[in-house]
């Protein structure tokens, strides 16, 4: 028996618990896009799905079977296959385009894709880049996908409906999971089933989780918000997750109307998008009683207290990560700290420390790490990373990277991220990853990009150019589009600014990207209006 501080779990793997459910019959599990996968097709469909995968294509315990598609019920079909078959999941960010995408696909070693009709083109120009040539299968046109051989993903439907005869273990992994690199191209984060399960668990105690409960969720297959929120924590609970393709302000309500929805989690910026419509006499009407997983840092308090008073909902705010698991720190509907983004309640030990880890005393501000308290429910490792998932890890804690102080009663305070990292419309953006698509331009000799602050919270990004001349440097202009050809567009810089010579830190030579931030947007070439913005003599 496994005791998750107290807990006994249900189940303990994936594969366990989609057996399980199984139970509940025609109840919606998921409605992705108003298309409806009910409990028992979810456990029949991934049946069949596994035994193709195993039968005919030869996928066995620990592959990797990865996705490039828009949230849909099939994406939740393949992870239940690959759960049961042991295999290992990973669902690529939709918005990656060639370069970062044959980094991601290269990095999982993926020996099956699965891949949108509308995302094919993508996946064309970086095939090219790929290091392995996984077999591919496409929803949609298979004419989408150059070069041939591309199969329909009905295909994998043709599996026996028995449970494939697999020994998993709940410390056996489960997913990949891409977060934001620090200092280097994207970590792919592998976490176990015990991961999901214990993250569940969470959840419950943060929402009051019911079975009568509906999540609309408003993130992706490729993030771990998504994953917890529409599809691993109903599943748990018994309850129905909703998604959509996309966020859509205007029609936002409307679908929590539509499906009786009762708890939500928009991430910020969409929280300051929502507010921005016009008030309407049907703002409270809703059913929704609980916002679960507002990130620290996300939304300025105001902003959220603002939506909590015209909307009538609780919005609780959580200090996470992905390599910790979901909610591993949380406010709760009757334990809120103004200020605060909660406690660990038991699951994490969490403290602030100075540049040679050691404790801070308390509401002095450091590095934030942190310690899981229960075996087997935070990462396993980053995966081809080695180092790196060893200089995350020094000392027995993991280093977040992100600024924040703990006050005498054990509240966790976010301050800020260090400055490699940029927090932009719910993703994580590696400053490294954007500035080395900038550098591949043969008129940039360096650069260094931050973050700055947003009309709509969290942050924009701003490259700072040191160009190869001075006198006659590449149209701003061209830089951003260099930038979409090679990147996600929301790793695309909105600012940039010409310098040349950038502040030095006096230890290391390195750029004080400190102070850069601290310029703010300043002087710069806004993209969204296509010129040049701020006093000119900054």
């Amino acid at each position: 028996m496994i005791d998750i501080l107290g807990h006994e779990p249900v189940a303990t793997t994936l594969r366990e618990l989609i057996v399980m459910r199984a139970e509940k019959g025609d109840k919606p599990f998921l409605i992705c896009r108003d298309e409806v996968l009910t409990y028992a097709e979810a456990d029949r469909l991934s049946n069949r799905m596994a035994n193709r995968l195993a039968d005919e294509y030869a996928i066995a315990k620990g592959d990797v079977v990865a996705t490039f598609m828009y949230n849909c019920v099939e994406q939740a079909v393949i992870w239940f296959a690959c759960a049961k078959l042991g295999a290992i999941y990973a669902s690529l960010n939709v918005s990656l385009v060639k370069d970062d995408l044959a980094y991601s696909l290269n990095d999982t070693g993926a020996k099956l894709l699965v891949v949108d009709e509308e995302l094919a083109p993508a996946l064309n120009a970086a095939r090219g880049m790929l290091e392995l040539a996984p077999r591919v299968f496409v929803k949609g046109d298979l004419a989408s996908v150059e070069g041939g051989g591309a199969l329909a993903v009905e295909d994998l439907l043709e599996g026996g409906e028995s449970l494939p005869e697999v020994d998993v273990q709940p410390t056996d992994p489960m997913a990949i999971v891409y977060t934001g690199g620090s200092t280097s191209m994207p970590k792919g984060v592998l976490v176990s089933h015990l991961y999901y399960i214990a993250a569940a668990i969470r959840y419950g105690e943060i929402a009051e989780a019911r079975e009568d409960d509906v999540h609309f969720a408003n993130s992706h297959f490729f993030h771990i918000g998504g994953q917890q929120f529409a599809i691993t924590s109903p599943l748990y609970w018994g309850m129905t997750g909703v998604m959509e393709k996309w966020f859509s302000a205007s029609n936002y309500w409307n679908t929590v109307r539509k499906y009786g929805a009762t708890v939500i989690d928009p991430l910020g910026t969409m929280m300051a998008v929502l507010l921005r419509q016009p008030a309407s006499e049907r703002d409270r009407e809703h059913k929704v009683r609980v916002g679960v997983g507002i990130a620290a840092g996300q939304v300025r308090r105001d902003l959220r207290d603002e939506f909590e008073a015209r909307y009538g909902t609780p919005m609780l705010e959580v200090y996470s990560m992905t390599e910790m698991g979901v909610l591993i720190c949380s406010e709760r509907v009757h334990d809120r700290k103004l200020g605060t983004c909660g406690r660990p309640h038991g699951w994490a030990d969490i403290i602030a420390v100075d540049d040679d880890d050691n404790p801070l005393p308390p509401n002095t501000t450091g590095q934030l790490l942190v310690r899981p308290k229960v075996p087997n429910t935070s990462m396993m490792r980053y995966i081809n990373k080695p180092e790196e998932t060893i200089a995350a890890w020094r000392n027995f804690w993991y280093h977040s990277g992100d600024l924040g102080y703990l006050d005498e009663d054990g509240y966790v305070h976010f301050v800020g991220r260090e400055a490699h990292w940029i927090r932009r419309r719910g993703e994580n953006v590696s400053a490294f990853e954007v500035e080395k698509a900038i550098t591949s331009h043969p008129g940039v000799i360096d650069c260094a990009v931050v973050g700055v602050p947003s009309d709509v919270g969290e942050e924009d990004i701003k490259a700072y150019i040191h160009a190869a001349d001075p006198a006659d440097p590449p149209p701003p202009a061209e830089i951003v589009a260099w930038c979409k050809e090679r990147i996600a567009y929301f790793k695309v810089p909105r600012y940039v600014a010409f310098v040349e010579a950038f502040p030095r830190t006096m230890t290391k030579n390195e750029i004080a990207r400190h102070e850069l931030r601290e310029w703010g947007v300043g002087r710069a070439w806004d993209s969204s209006v296509t010129d040049w913005i701020g006093p000119a003599s900054d």
